[in-house]
């Protein structure tokens, strides 16, 4: 119970628990060790009032056939931002680059799962290669029609071929071993983000009343970025991004990033 309330705190959604059986294992491993545990490197937050979110989905709408949600919106500018820190950091990038959305499946499958379901329900929806020449500057708009073309591609044809056998499950698994060959054999980075904006995490309480300020950690792995929702309720975003540390400087001075988010110095 909260300070001062005689309410009992029950759950009034009981959780659903199919989807191990939605999804059993095809006992398929893929390594991801070469990601994890990486020297280096660094996280930091960035944040989005509300206010500028809206000015930043205008802006990019002005450039586009559609207006991109707030996710989408901070996705590209995140993914200019860190690609151009890359770019000019190193002096071999060749300008090429992946992005990578977990996306939420529950509402994407045929039929769609409760809301409540309990599990890791999602699958990575995975960019095509974006390549642009050294000397060419990266366009936001680009990048957003970019994101929004990606996660479009989950629907639940798609999430169907990672419950098939055979042909259709190594159609869902082809784009990430390619995209594991061009991270590690390659070199390409992929900007990996995971967006827990909707996940209702400030309206949990387990008696003692709602959360003050919900947040992530850092993770060992480079080019990862969460979105959070912001404390404040407004409509905010709140981004944890972890970059090579040579990087992070020029990513947290890129002018047009400095336009819409603050970040903890």
């Amino acid at each position: 119970m909260g300070e001062g309330s005689d309410e009992v705190v029950a759950s009034s959604s009981p959780l659903h628990m199919e989807a191990s059986l939605l999804f059993p294992s095809k006992g398929i491993e893929i390594d991801f060790n070469d990601m994890i545990g990486e020297k280096n490197i660094t996280t930091k937050r960035f944040m989005f009032s509300e206010n500028s979110l809206c000015r930043l989905q205008e802006d990019i709408s002005r450039d586009c056939v559609f207006k991109p949600t707030r996710v989408e919106a901070v996705t590209a500018l995140i993914w200019k931002s860190a690609l151009e820190a890359a770019r000019t950091t190193e002096a071999t990038h060749n300008g090429s680059s992946l992005m990578l959305h977990a996306v939420n499946i529950r509402g994407r499958m045929l039929p769609p799962l409760p809301e409540n379901s309990l599990g890791n329900l999602y699958v990575p929806a995975i960019s095509p290669l974006f390549e642009v020449d050294k000397e060419m500057k990266v366009e936001l708009q680009d990048l957003a029609k970019v994101v929004r073309r990606t996660i479009k591609m989950v629907d639940g044809d798609y999430v169907s071929k990672f419950q098939g056998d055979g042909q259709e499950l190594m159609e869902a698994l082809e784009p990430i071993l390619q995209l594991l060959y061009l991270m590690i054999e390659e070199g390409v980075p992929c900007y990996t983000f995971s967006s827990w904006v909707r996940l209702g995490f400030y309206d949990t309480n387990f008696g003692w009343g709602k959360p003050n300020w919900v947040c992530t950690i850092g993770v060992p792995i480079r080019n990862v970025i969460f979105l959070m929702p912001s404390c404040s309720d407004d409509g905010g975003i709140e981004a944890w991004v972890t970059l090579n540390e040579s990087h992070m400087p020029h990513f947290e001075t890129n002018p047009l990033l400095l336009q819409f988010a603050s970040f903890d110095p």
